[in-house]
């Protein structure tokens, strides 16, 4: 548990952040990460902003473009396989499987800094004290959907699944057993029915965004700022996040690879302790949270991102840097992500406040 004290301030400082919607590139978000400079440089540390430009249409339009692509490849190949070409739609989903693949990476990865349409603009704050060689992250911007995280993520999961449903239909078919039509029509029933929520998820400014992610925010603020924290240290307070992790990809192109990065992303106050990672496991970070959790007695789970989840440490892993997204949750904080619902009246700050705590002892083990 935290100290009554430092959880009061952090439940004063996440009502600050979240008195108003902080869209990247705003005004509103500007204000915020004001109040953020203020805290960091009376604790020492030498603040800037610093500007970058991006385009938000991949985060805009390709989950739903793609969600209604992956559902049309689905169609057909069933389609072609109840004309009775098993073959050849195994081969054309195989084929669009490792089209949609690459062509999903590449927008990802490099899409949102270069592509041309949709330029706008935002500015990440950067503070440093000292020589550091770890950093803390957390990301200040806000969005809302049209369909609540949870209900995406399922969305997600289950058009994968159906995905590899159709798939072995189609071998089932290839090697003679007659799959009756009424399979493959509950196949396209299943398929519509999974893709809908992610085609219709849309991007809009109506969640003041406390637990994701001003309570990331308040964490490393508070982590940062501690009297006992690490003297070599850096903070990013990236924008941005939510529009393709703009902001941590522009900042990662320049990021030493030596460095550790520790995200904080959505803070609850209950629910589990997670640390997530994205490609192979960053082993001195995992090692590091491992020790520092059986120390503090924290049952704290280790592993790869949830499906369907962004956060910034995937931007820092794709430059080859060594990092983590620190969370804690349940299956109600995913259902107010990205709602109006998502806002400082369901959060006493004690979730954020421990991770802080947390942080503030994990910087210090690595370095």
């Amino acid at each position: 548990m935290a100290d009554t004290g430092i959880a009061q301030r952090a439940k004063d400082l996440l009502d600050r952040l979240s008195e108003t919607t902080r869209f990247a590139g705003s005004l509103e978000e500007s204000a915020a990460r004001a109040i953020c400079r203020r805290e960091l440089e009376g604790a020492g540390f030498v603040c800037s902003d610093i500007p970058f430009e991006f385009s938000d249409w991949p985060a805009r339009w390709g989950p739903p473009v793609s969600a209604a692509v992956q559902l049309a490849i689905l169609l057909t190949v069933i389609s072609i396989a109840k004309h009775g070409e098993p073959g050849v739609a195994l081969a054309a989903l195989i084929l669009a499987a490792v089209l949609l693949g690459w062509i999903g990476g590449q927008v990802k990865r490099r899409g949102v800094l270069s592509f041309r349409y949709g330029r706008t603009g935002s500015s990440n704050l950067v503070a440093v004290r000292g020589e550091p060689r770890v950093w803390l992250v957390a990301h200040l911007d806000s969005k809302s959907q049209t369909i609540p995280m949870l209900v995406r993520i399922v969305s997600s999961v289950a058009l994968q699944l159906a995905s590899i449903a159709v798939a072995v239909a189609l071998v089932t078919a290839m090697v003679g057993v007659v799959v009756p039509r009424g399979w493959w029509l509950a196949l396209q029933l299943i398929a519509v029915t999974s893709a809908v929520p992610s085609v219709v998820c849309l991007v809009g400014n109506r969640s003041t965004g406390a637990v994701d992610n001003a309570s990331g925010v308040v964490a490393v603020v508070l982590a940062a700022t501690a009297a006992d924290s690490r003297r070599g240290l850096g903070v990013l307070v990236t924008s941005a996040e939510e529009l393709g992790l703009a902001g941590a990809r522009a900042w990662a192109t320049t990021a030493a690879s030596n460095i550790k990065v520790l995200n904080c992303d959505t803070l609850d106050d209950s629910g589990g302790w997670h640390c997530m990672y994205s490609g192979a496991e960053p082993r001195q970070i995992a090692a590091a949270t491992r020790a520092v959790a059986a120390s503090a007695g924290l049952s704290l789970r280790i592993g790869k991102l949830i499906p369907g989840i962004l956060a910034d440490n995937i931007a820092f892993a794709d430059a080859h840097v060594e990092a983590v997204t620190l969370s804690r949750g349940n299956f109600s904080t995913l259902a107010r992500i990205h709602t109006w619902r998502d806002n400082s009246i369901a959060l006493s700050g004690q979730g954020a406040a421990e991770a802080a705590a947390f942080l503030s002892a994990l910087a210090k083990e690595l370095g």
